[in-house]
């Protein structure tokens, strides 16, 4: 046969788009001897198929013991079974765990800092660092207090814009009570 035929009946067969007579003729043509090379990795697949076909189920009653199985199982198992000292004990222990990580870091660090391990004497390098980063610090802190100094002045223009809009609600409630007439009654001074 054509093997061009057959590598088109191949990529229908792999896109599930083959006729029952087509999947016969795939299946014939991988059952000879002599397949082409570049089509042999497709043949265990059809002779798998094959020799399934030929094979039968010798249990008659096959479906209700599968069945009968599934059901067993499932009345069996009524979901995953948790092992809760085991749980219990993990939590213990990986609290246990955290409690002598922080105690061993608090006496190391409390025995270096008893040693003058970390004190910048030691080093005068460290000292000078100490009093440029104390110097910049500082510096920040007072350009800060400024800036806050203005922002106050801000809160209270906002505050005396508030009591504006307070005066012009005033302002409109005077019109209609020196008024009244050109709001609650136009119709009268029309006539």
């Amino acid at each position: 046969m054509n093997t061009s035929v057959i590598e088109s009946l191949l990529e229908k067969y792999y896109e599930g788009d083959t006729s029952l007579q087509e999947d016969e003729i795939l299946r014939k043509f991988f059952q000879m001897e002599d397949v082409p090379v570049h089509l042999k990795l497709h043949k265990p697949l059809f002779d798998y198929f094959v020799a399934e076909k030929r094979h039968e189920l010798t249990d008659l009653d096959f479906d209700s013991s599968v069945f009968s199985q599934i059901k067993d199982e499932s009345t069996a198992s009524k979901g995953i079974q948790m092992h809760p000292k085991r749980s219990r004990i993990m939590f213990i222990t990986s609290i246990a765990a955290s409690l002598l990580l922080v105690i061993g870091l608090f006496f190391t660090l409390k025995h270096e800092i008893g040693q003058g391990a970390l004190s910048p004497a030691d080093n005068p390098n460290a000292v000078t660092a100490y009093a440029d980063v104390t110097e910049t610090l500082m510096f920040v802190s007072g350009n800060l207090n400024n800036g806050l100094k203005q922002v106050e002045h801000l809160q209270e223009v906002d505050r005396v814009i508030k009591e504006l809009e307070n005066f012009s609600k005033f302002y409109q409630c005077q019109t209609i009570i020196i008024n009244p007439d050109k709001f609650f009654n136009p119709s009268i001074k029309s006539k």
